[in-house]
Parts: structure tokens; sequence; C-alpha cells
């Protein structure tokens, strides 16, 4: 597997699959006020659009971190595909969740190895806001579209978003880093490109932050 993930900040990857790294993120969902709010937010909206989607064979979700919304997605499957580019964070999920109808492997979502229309779903949460560069971003949707069969669920962090448009003002006043960003019309034209149309893109919350939960089918 290339490491395309070389552009993010290096000591970020080294934290993100280290033991330390990987149980400080699962306790955070656990201990931390806001991430317990984004995740109740995020689980809302995951269950409202699988009521569209309905019950599938396969879902593939990459990245799948220690496995917090696994037992939500293996209950919309048959068969759920657990995948992410940290070797700890998928033994972890697999420490916690085991086999029953469910599969591992580390995997980048810049390159998944998987065929054209492999899984009827695929789910990536909270991965493009850390790439670096809008060419990775790009990809990494691309990516998403060319495996899904039938549906991609996907966050990013919106440009025009209110938290983004606070974050350009610091960047021209204090000299800030920007944000990893992506237009909400760029989205939509790399589906369309890729055979697929926006069904829904919801904030996760208009005030404090900037992603983008969408949903796209193939058309």
């Amino acid at each position: 597997m290339t490491d395309l993930h070389n552009p993010m900040q290096q000591s970020k990857l080294h934290n993100y699959n280290s033991t330390r790294g990987a149980e400080s993120y699962k306790a955070d969902y656990t201990n931390k006020l806001h991430r317990k709010w984004s995740d109740k937010r995020e689980r809302a909206l995951l269950t409202r659009y699988f009521a569209e989607i309905g019950h599938v064979g396969t879902i593939l979700d990459l990245p799948c971190g220690h496995g917090r919304l696994s037992d939500l997605l293996k209950n919309k499957c048959d068969k759920l595909i657990e995948a992410d580019w940290s070797f700890t964070m998928v033994s972890l999920n697999q420490r916690d969740h085991g086999r029953d109808s469910r599969s591992y492997f580390r995997a980048s979502a810049l390159e998944i190895p998987l065929p054209d229309k492999s899984v009827d779903v695929v789910v990536s949460f909270r991965l493009s806001h850390h790439l670096e560069t809008s060419e990775l971003r790009e990809r990494h949707l691309r990516e998403l579209f060319r495996t899904a069969k039938k549906t991609v669920v996907v966050t990013w962090f919106s440009a025009t978003s209110l938290k983004n448009l606070l974050r350009e003002v610091r960047v021209k006043l204090t000299g800030k880093k920007p944000k990893n960003v992506l237009r909400n019309e760029r989205v939509r034209a790399i589906a369309a490109e890729c055979g697929f149309e926006q069904q829904r893109a919801k904030p996760l919350f208009r005030i404090g932050s900037g992603h983008v939960l969408g949903m796209f089918t193939r058309r």
C-alpha cells in the first residue's frame, strides 16, 4: 500500500497509530462533552439516512477508528467491513467488537484495495479535514465513489460554514493555519463526474462545527 497520507502531519499520524493515541481518541467520546454531542448528532443523521437507504448487504466503514459507529452500522447490513490506516485502531476495533459478520483490514481511504462497485454502501467520517491538500481531499471522494455500488455517506469541512468563515478572518489577522476544506458545489461536481447525485447534505451543527454529512446515491 502506497503511503499516500504523507502530506498529513507526521506527528498526527504517529499518534493515531500508537496505542496511547488510539485509546485516547476512544476515551474522548466518553469524556469530552463536545465529542459526545457530535457523536449523538452523527448517529441521528446516520439513522435518518439509513431509513432512506434501507438494509443492505455490505457496508465499508473507512476510517473505522476504534469502532465508534460499528454497532450502528452492523444493524444496517449483513456484512460490515471495518478498515483504517492505523493498525492499532483496527486491532482495538476488532478486540471490542469481534468478528460477528464483520471483517477487518488496514487500508488507506486514498487507495482502497477493493474493486469498483464492490460494496453497497461506503461510509467515511472525519477524514477529509485531516488531508492537507485539495488534491488528496478530492482523491478521497473519488475512491469512495469508485468503490460504492449504491451509496456514499461522507463528511467534509465546508468552506462556506460559519466556522470556516471565522477561521479565514483569523488567518488574515493572525496568520492562523487555514482549515482543510471543500466547497459544497465541488463535492457535488465530483459526485456527478463519478455517476452519483447528492440526496442529503446536513451540517453537523450550524454553529461550532464546519462539518457537513452528505449522502450520495449512484444514478
